[in-house]
């Protein structure tokens, strides 16, 4: 039984290492069309089909582009309130009218963000392109996720209480 108490106490240790540390999955998607300026585009997909359980994971998402245009993400809720098709929205026609969750307008600038999606469903949106219809954008992203607190201390607990209970049946 000690073998297996001193076992199940190492393997929290790494777990908890390995969710402290986390792990990054990078990508591109390029030739995202941008409609004009002061319309929004709408993504059909969203980022996740399910909610990131932000209990148990933190995933944190950056996105990057070079072109002269702006990024966003919307919560499910502002997708379906929007009804967009074939990638607009007649409920939500112009940059205002859209609640932005992260991005939007004002990352045309910084043509980046950061934020954590975890815990929601999002969509992703576009918008600015100044030289009409047919423009496109590249994005680069990244996804970082690491173990939520709750999920640390509960494996630290463990591990170390699997430890002390080796260590009294000597």
């Amino acid at each position: 039984m000690k073998p297996i108490l001193v076992i199940v106490s190492v393997i929290c240790g790494l777990l908890m290492l390995g969710g402290l540390v986390g792990y990054t999955y990078e990508d591109e998607m390029t030739g995202i069309t941008v409609p004009p300026v002061n319309q929004v585009g709408f993504a059909d997909d969203p980022l996740t089909e399910s909610a990131i359980p932000s209990a148990l994971i933190d995933a944190k998402l950056t996105l990057e582009w070079n072109e002269d245009v702006w990024v966003g993400l919307i919560t499910q809720e502002e997708f379906e309130r929007c009804a967009p098709s074939n990638g607009v929205s007649s409920n939500c026609g112009g940059e205002s009218s859209v609640n932005y969750a992260a991005g939007g307008p004002s990352s045309k600038d910084a043509q980046s963000f950061t934020y954590d999606i975890s815990g929601d469903v999002y969509y992703p949106v576009d918008g600015g392109a100044g030289f009409g219809a047919g423009t496109t954008v590249d994005v680069q992203y990244s996804v970082k996720v690491t173990f939520a607190w709750p999920v640390t201390i509960f494996l630290g607990l463990l591990g170390s209480g699997c430890l002390a209970l080796a260590q009294k049946m000597n």
